[in-house]
């Protein structure tokens, strides 16, 4: 019984239920990191840095309208409140990550 009541700290809670949130948020990190190194190497850097922020972005897309289309999910639940803000903030990322590997072949 006393183990049911331990705690689990912030990373824990996190990955426990492993899923598409957790690999689109690792991409978009891996994305982030090679955009800051992409900087300072090279172009192929930051075009794959772009690849893997368009990647995470449309995977938390994907992710967003399977919640926005379920049949089981109220409209006032806030996870679906939720999905409308998330879809719209990972569209404006969408875009501007397409934008940037777009300016970087170009130019």
């Amino acid at each position: 019984m006393a183990t049911a009541r331990k705690k689990k700290n912030a990373f824990v809670r996190y990955f426990t239920p492993f899923g598409l949130r957790q690999v689109c948020d690792l991409i978009m990190l891996a994305g982030f990191i090679l955009l800051i190194v992409g900087l300072c190497v090279s172009d192929g850097v930051l075009l794959a840095g772009f690849i893997c922020y368009m990647l995470g972005a449309l995977g938390a897309i994907v992710r967003c309208c399977m919640v926005l289309f379920s049949k089981n999910v109220n409209h006032r639940d806030p996870a679906y409140k939720s999905a409308i803000i998330n879809v719209v903030i990972m569209g404006v990322l969408f875009a501007l990550a397409v934008f940037g590997l777009v300016w970087t072949i170009v130019g």
